[in-house]
């Protein structure tokens, strides 16, 4: 690579901080494009330090969630911290929490149900997440026993995307590579991308963290790299000198 590569990252503000840190050191400009806002939930996060004291598990779904809510939850060493995601983990373990537990093979709700934890005990559950998010794990656990609560923490809310942030960079044939983890960005980026980045967005590499959000982008006919998360993909990138 010549000249130093540029990535758009598909991110909210608040969960776009690990991976804008993954594109300095792997040698990536990042270009952050926000297609929506996480509102925090005040009346919701006030009453997350008494509801974690009386639970066995906290779930946590996103590093956002953990973002947002890590503060308001209690520090016991007795509360175990299941995370969805090894990103999701080592924001957890940034905000000082101690004992946490992710999967080791993927970071969604299906790994997650995978843990042996849910088979080996049972107890009383907080998952916290958005508002409107997927209710497997709440379902497949109630069934096997768990006592659920749910604390939705945050509201997401759309927002055009401002594409000054890349035009220059995809004009001057420097833009190379999109980050997305949810098809929500898979529709913003194609439903609002201006007529004269429609050439340039079909060169571009998406990488892409579940196989969701591959699925979504296959009707665009557009080349995609599913990755464990960013920085493993930029690693990917560089020993395959691939752009």
């Amino acid at each position: 690579m010549n000249a130093q590569p540029c990535l758009a990252l598909m991110r909210p503000q608040l969960a776009a901080t690990a991976d804008i840190d993954c594109c300095i050191r792997a040698g990536w400009i990042p270009l952050l494009l926000e297609y929506q806002q996480l509102q925090p939930r005040s009346a919701v996060l006030q009453q997350l330090v008494l509801q974690s004291l009386v639970q066995n598990v906290v779930l946590w779904v996103s590093p956002s969630a953990v973002h947002i809510a890590a503060k308001y939850v209690s520090q016991s060493e007795k509360l175990l911290h299941v995370a969805v995601g090894t990103s999701t983990a080592r924001t957890l373990a940034a905000y000082g929490f101690k004992r946490i537990l992710n999967p080791s093979d993927g970071h969604d709700s299906e790994a997650v149900l995978r843990l042996p934890l849910w088979q080996q005990q049972k107890g009383r559950l907080l998952l916290i997440r958005g508002v409107g998010g997927r209710d497997l794990i709440i379902n497949q656990l109630h069934q096997q026993g768990w006592q659920i609560e749910v604390a939705e923490v945050y509201q997401r809310q759309p927002q055009p995307v401002d594409w000054s942030v890349l035009t220059q960079q995809a004009q001057q044939g420097s833009l190379k590579a999109v980050y997305m983890t949810t098809t929500a960005a898979v529709q913003a980026w194609f439903t609002q991308l201006p007529p004269d980045l429609y050439a340039v967005s079909k060169s571009l590499l998406y990488l892409v963290h579940h196989p969701r959000t591959a699925t979504a982008l296959t009707e665009y006919g557009v080349s995609t790299l599913l990755v464990s998360d960013l920085c493993r993909g930029l690693e990917l990138l560089r020993s395959h000198r691939t752009l």
